[in-house]
């Protein structure tokens, strides 16, 4: 920013009618450097997003570059299709030289009208961020983006490369649901979209229950090469979709196309992946042990209104705890990235069993309340179990134990 000294006048009345005026002289004013001149471009590029205003969000980026203005078109169109609401650039000065600047640039973004957070640094707190490392040069008399690397961003940055980043997207939109993906999967669009206006109308409800309403959800239908970028992309075979947490501001949804050719199973994911938005609401749950939980619940929304023995999961059991016995506890331990089909589905099926056993002894208004201590408070279950139930964890578990192989 340019600083600037501002001549200030003081008056000064003279005892006699007679009144003297003093004005203090100004400081003389320093010419703004080329990084404040940079930064200077990229607020005014903000404020373009956040209006609505393309011509100037492409103002700043070098005309002559046809793949970096492509890119920078499809960020802007991608972002206010998906109800982009806040926009703010925070930068780093990397390097300057004569007629140069490189800067690393952090786009912070809040999606719907949600109350955006305020800034912060790390990348897991404040609004969510996406980072690039910009070069500026002087063309016109004016500092340009004449280059866009997102490596240094994409390498620190969970978050990144997000769906909206390069390409542009196929988006529908329903009263509580916006579904985009590539062109390539506009035809399943349609289809995620009825699906998933459904299924927000059960997930808002306990959304209520757990003091986390949604203003809008967003899915994204992932074709195979963004399945394996988009936020870094996913390693496990058995994963079909995923909820990525942005940060205190809601949550993405990702699902995989290649694995979404079962419309009653697809269903079923769409569901499943809301309640994780609403639940865990942005915010990492407090122990690598409550999968059991963070599964569990999502998965007892998903079969809505299907109990556990009415669904797959009770024969995923069944088998279980005939190769491997009956589990000594409910809350079963968290997967290692290598855990077999069987230890998979155990754990999905265990948390389905797990938190239907709880809506049943105690009501659902009291086991939402005790995930929402577990997932969204970071209390241990036992104090969670106390609070939500009345009751030890210990004791609801072996409860809930018995209610499970009655059931299977």
């Amino acid at each position: 920013m340019v600083a600037l000294a501002v001549a200030g006048g003081i008056l000064f009345w003279a005892p006699k009618d007679d009144a003297a005026v003093a004005t203090a002289t100004p400081k003389p004013s320093r010419s703004a450097t080329p990084f404040e001149l940079a930064e200077q471009r990229l607020e005014l590029q903000a404020k373009a997003l956040r209006d609505g205003d393309e011509k100037g969000w492409l103002a700043p980026v070098d005309p002559g570059k046809a793949v970096l203005v492509a890119r920078y078109r499809a960020m802007f169109r991608n972002l206010r299709a998906l109800e982009i609401s806040h926009a703010e650039f925070h930068s780093d000065k990397l390097e300057a030289a004569a007629g140069r600047v490189v800067v690393q640039a952090a786009l912070g973004y809040c999606f719907s009208g949600v109350t955006c957070p305020d800034w912060h640094g790390n990348y897991g707190e404040g609004p969510a961020k996406s980072t690039y490392k910009l070069t500026f040069q002087i063309i016109g008399g004016v500092w340009t983006i004449t280059s866009l690397d997102d490596a240094t961003g994409v390498k620190d940055n969970y978050l990144q490369p997000a769906p909206w980043d390069n390409a542009a997207l196929t988006l529908v939109k329903g009263e509580r649901v916006i579904v985009a993906g590539p062109r390539s999967q506009a035809a399943r669009l349609k289809q995620v979209l009825t699906m998933a206006e459904k299924a927000a109308k059960v997930v808002d409800k306990y959304a209520g229950y757990v003091g986390n309403p949604q203003k809008r959800y967003r899915i994204y239908v992932a074709d195979e090469k963004g399945w394996k970028s988009w936020y870094g992309g996913v390693k496990q075979d058995w994963i079909v979709g995923y909820e990525m947490p942005l940060n205190s501001t809601g949550g993405d949804i990702i699902l995989r196309a290649k694995s979404s050719t079962n419309a009653r199973q697809l269903a079923v994911t769409v569901q499943h992946e809301l309640t994780h938005v609403v639940t865990l609401g942005g915010d990492d749950w407090a122990s690598d042990n409550d999968q059991w939980l963070v599964e569990g619940i999502a998965e007892y929304v998903g079969a809505l209104p299907r109990k556990p023995q009415d669904t797959d999961n009770r024969d995923v059991l069944a088998e279980s705890f005939k190769k491997r016995g009956m589990p000594k506890t409910m809350a079963l331990p968290s997967l290692s990235d290598d855990a077999d089909d069987l230890t998979v589905n155990t754990l999905y099926a265990m948390g389905h069993y797990a938190t239907s056993c709880m809506a049943d002894k105690f009501g659902e208004r009291k086991l939402f309340q005790f995930t929402n201590l577990v997932l969204r408070e970071s209390k241990q279950p036992d104090e969670a179990s106390r609070t939500a139930y009345g009751k030890p964890f210990s004791a609801v578990d072996k409860a809930c134990l018995s209610w499970i192989r009655q059931r299977v």
